[in-house]
């Protein structure tokens, strides 16, 4: 049994809205300390890529960084996704903030993404 919290409820009127929209399908997940991206094929239901604050390549990243916030780290993990998704070709993405609002760290993600030419 799922309970009804505001998250759910946000999360589900979102999920309808995108469902029929595009091919690709960006989710994101937080935590308290991490943040994790995936980059879906909407129509056989794969991850494509995917990006966190885990990743090896991201830690090598921020090794010369230890004071670091974490919308900063955002950013950069939304740089690094970008790139992996440039480099698959795709351009056109949809984005999917899992029911979280539209500030902080979600919208790091979002910006440093739009800003390598992806529309989200």
């Amino acid at each position: 049994m799922q309970i009804n919290t505001a998250l759910n409820k946000r999360k589900k009127k979102i999920r309808s809205k995108i469902k029929n929209q595009n091919k690709y399908r960006l989710t994101v997940y937080k935590s308290n300390k991490h943040i994790y991206t995936q980059l879906y094929n909407y129509d056989c239901n794969e991850v494509i890529t995917s990006m966190s604050t885990l990743d090896k390549n991201f830690k090598k990243k921020m090794l010369n960084k230890p004071n670091i916030t974490k919308i900063e780290k955002s950013k950069i993990i939304g740089e690094m996704l970008a790139e992996k998704i440039k480099n698959k070709n795709i351009y056109n993405v949809t984005f999917d903030r899992s029911g979280y609002k539209f500030h902080g760290r979600i919208k790091a993600i979002a910006d440093s993404i739009k800003q390598y030419g992806i529309k989200c």
